[in-house]
């Protein structure tokens, strides 16, 4: 699994960006940027040194987890199924 591809699906939708125009600017397919951002695939340095430019973020962004968000993996690892869902929900509002 790769935290990058979380990380680039994070921006794109920060931006407000369709799936479909961020893999046009990363040069890849729509599908292939979903298998990224689902963690099956971990993107190429290319398609990191595109999202550094389309995001205007450093390439260490894609390297590191700041520590808040590594406590918060930490925690996350102990719910269930459901409070994962619920927490994932109330994340996306």
């Amino acid at each position: 699994m790769s935290i990058s591809g979380f990380k680039i699906r994070a921006l794109r939708l920060h931006k407000k960006m369709k799936s479909e125009e961020c893999a046009s600017h990363l040069d890849i397919t729509p599908t292939y940027l979903s298998l990224i951002e689902n963690g099956k695939h971990t993107p190429s340095r290319k398609v990191i040194g595109k999202a550094v430019r389309l995001f205007d973020v450093p390439p260490s962004y894609f390297l590191e987890l700041s520590e808040p968000l590594r406590e918060a993996i930490t925690v996350a690892k102990n719910l269930s199924d459901v409070e994962k869902l619920y927490l994932s929900s109330m994340l996306l509002k």
